[in-house]
């Protein structure tokens, strides 16, 4: 793969990346007469796909070249290698995926599907041919077909956006056969309108968005999903819903994310003074809880919140107080 190709398949990889959130896990896998993972220091794992991993996945591909013919199926055994030890204990499960990007696939993966993916096929196969040869269709489409996944094929850069999207409204399918309807907060971000025009409090805001899908009776078992509905929420609002009358004088609430990532805390400061402008720090919105709750050394808080757990946990904390007194 060279030329147009190359650079077809680089921005479908991109393309793909910029569709993940910090509630998925990710890796890019290189691959020609060999297979090596684009970030070493990831290899034979999945890693967060929080925007400074994406970010570096983006650069590390930019920089990739392909040289000799790409055995497809050694990429394809070394994701589900990866996949199947994420099975034992780690992740969600939620959705399983592999995205296979090639110009063409030659080689027969029936037995490496066979011993990795079926009967259960737990894990979806999307393909993505890349180019204007055919040659190769069937055999790519064979994979996906086989595999509870979605065959694309992208001849120009201009194909990318639409047909990365597909695979979107395959994994949502059984969602809406389920009737299941996930709610999403996302993390904090700063509103380019009223960081300019409001005060520091009202910077800070969060997104909530859910998908909606098709209930009519005759294409209910299809599984369609119409779109998303959402608003944008500021952190400020949410944070008056706290009883401040419960908290006491040293007492504060704070917010943050299923990942563990602060939206709002009395010890967050996410700008800082460049001459007489306030610019925002740099990852601003994934600072961890752990990083301002330092009593928490063993995680109970965080470990409690992330999981979505209520109750009480008692920390020691220390405090400042007044010539000795509490």
């Amino acid at each position: 793969m060279k030329g147009l190709r190359l650079t077809i398949a680089k921005h479908t990889i991109n393309t793909i990346l910029d569709t993940l959130g910090e509630n998925d896990f990710v890796n890019v896998i290189a691959y020609s007469d060999y297979v090596r993972y684009v970030e070493p220091c990831f290899k034979g794992t999945l890693v967060q796909a929080d925007l400074d991993n994406r970010e570096h996945f983006k650069l590390l591909v930019e920089e990739l070249q392909v040289k000799g013919e790409g055995k497809v199926k050694k990429a394809i055994k070394e994701s589900f290698k990866i996949l199947n030890e994420v099975s034992e204990g780690r992740g969600s499960l939620c959705n399983q995926a592999i995205m296979l990007i090639t110009d063409g696939a030659m080689e027969d993966f029936q037995q490496v599907f066979e011993e990795f993916n079926w009967p259960e096929r737990k894990v979806r196969v999307f393909t993505y041919l890349i180019g204007r040869e055919l040659t190769f269709a069937d055999n790519v489409k064979w994979i996906a077909c086989n595999n509870k996944g979605y065959y694309t094929h992208i001849s120009t850069l201009a194909d990318v956006q639409e047909n990365v999207m597909e695979y979107l409204h395959v994994l949502s399918r059984p969602m809406v056969i389920n009737h299941e309807h996930d709610i999403i907060w996302t993390e904090a971000y700063m509103d380019s309108v009223l960081f300019n025009t409001q005060a520091e409090s009202l910077l800070l805001m969060t997104s909530v968005a859910m998908p909606v899908f098709s209930k009519k009776e005759e294409t209910l078992s299809h599984g369609i999903l119409l779109g998303v509905v959402g608003t944008d929420v500021p952190l400020k609002e949410l944070m008056r819903l706290a009883p401040r009358y419960k908290l006491g004088v040293h007492g504060y609430a704070f917010l943050n994310t299923n990942n563990g990532y602060i939206l709002s805390h009395p010890d967050l400061r996410p700008l800082y003074k460049d001459g007489k402008k306030l610019k925002p720090k740099p990852n601003y919105n994934s600072v961890d809880l752990s990083e301002v709750e330092w009593e928490d050394t063993e995680d109970a808080l965080r470990t409690a919140m992330v999981k979505g757990e209520s109750g009480t946990i008692s920390l020691d904390v220390r405090a400042t107080v007044e010539k000795g007194v509490s």
